[in-house]
């Protein structure tokens, strides 16, 4: 429809240019109505036979043959690839608006699109079940669910309906104990230790869940301890010097004299530049790899373009000389002038 309105307006214009010289009065409006007459049908004939129509009847059709399937009948479907993925979302997305406060149908929708790795799409239907039946179980219960994923990007969504929580009532007790279980899971101790303590004040000293929080907090304070000389450090000396607005990213890698894939890497946002940059042994690249046993290495920075981890011309980077090892806590100096060509 979009597609005959912007027609038909071009239609309109080009009518205007071309007559608007050589007929007047009655003559110009005939000529206008005959072209927009010759237009309409012919973008409605093209609409018709070739485009939008041709898709609803198909989608039409389809709505037909799965209508009486419930939405897990629907989902296997899928994964025995009788129907494919974009038939599978048409239907599910016809179905939830045909009911758009049906709470249970926007959250077994959300499961579904968990089931195939979904993330985003299953946060859309969450949060359309969370505005028809509104209140902090029902994000909780879908914080838990991104939880569960263990992935990085649900622990992300996770966080977003645990703070909305919080935003409304900072003394939410179940929301506390997930904010601290969501941190200690993105290895942000200092965080979980300070929603569990949070968390603790309200608990009765001496009870069973007092002591299951303090024993949380003693481990997520040993994790940072830990973490505190388990590392090394960058610093960027020359920043004032560089136009940081040009890049998306920033990456931190480790790697070999001889070449080949990196030892270790990180991103880091642009903007946490200013800080000393820390990399870890959970940012080692390939299982089994041990940073601290790897032997002529250099650290390098480098400030992406476009975001990406592989190198691409106009990025910019800065080194270390080349290193026997690294030493947990050590700290490196680093100016970025080199430019990848």
């Amino acid at each position: 429809m979009l597609v005959w309105l912007a027609l038909l307006l071009f239609v309109l214009v080009w009518a205007s240019w071309l007559f608007g010289q050589i007929f007047t009065g009655k003559r110009k409006v005939f000529v206008f109505i005959a072209m927009l007459l010759v237009s309409s049908l012919g973008t409605l004939g093209i609409y018709y036979f070739e485009g939008a129509h041709k898709e609803l009847e198909q989608t039409a059709a389809m709505h037909q043959q799965l209508k009486d399937l419930t939405l897990r009948e629907l989902a296997d479907k899928a994964d025995q690839r009788e129907i494919t993925m974009e038939q599978l979302l048409s239907e599910l997305r016809l179905r939830n608006e045909l009911e758009p406060n049906n709470f249970e149908k926007w959250r077994e929708l959300g499961t579904i699109f968990l089931r195939f790795g979904e993330i985003a799409r299953a946060e859309q239907a969450f949060t359309r079940a969370v505005s028809a039946k509104p209140g902090a179980e029902t994000r909780l219960e879908f914080a838990q669910t991104f939880m569960e994923l263990g992935t990085e990007e649900g622990l992300e969504y996770a966080e977003k309906h645990i703070k909305l929580v919080l935003i409304n009532n900072p003394k939410h007790e179940g929301a506390l104990l997930l904010q601290g279980i969501n941190n200690f899971k993105q290895k942000d101790y200092q965080s979980a230790v300070y929603y569990w303590s949070n968390l603790l004040k309200q608990r009765e000293p001496g009870s069973e869940s007092y002591k299951i929080i303090k024993e949380q907090i003693e481990l997520a304070e040993r994790k940072l301890k830990m973490e505190a000389l388990n590392h090394i450090k960058v610093i960027v000396d020359n920043l004032d010097e560089l136009i940081l607005t040009r890049y998306k990213k920033a990456f931190v890698l480790v790697r070999r004299e001889q070449g080949g894939p990196p030892v270790a890497v990180k991103s880091i946002d642009i903007s946490k530049l200013d800080e000393p940059l820390k990399l870890s042994p959970d940012n080692v690249m390939l299982p089994g790899v041990d940073l601290w046993a790897s032997e002529n290495v250099y650290v390098e920075v480098r400030l992406s373009q476009s975001g990406l981890a592989q190198p691409e011309a106009g990025d910019k980077f800065g080194k270390t000389e080349i290193l026997s090892t690294l030493t947990p806590s050590e700290t490196f100096h680093i100016e970025i002038t080199e430019r990848v060509e």
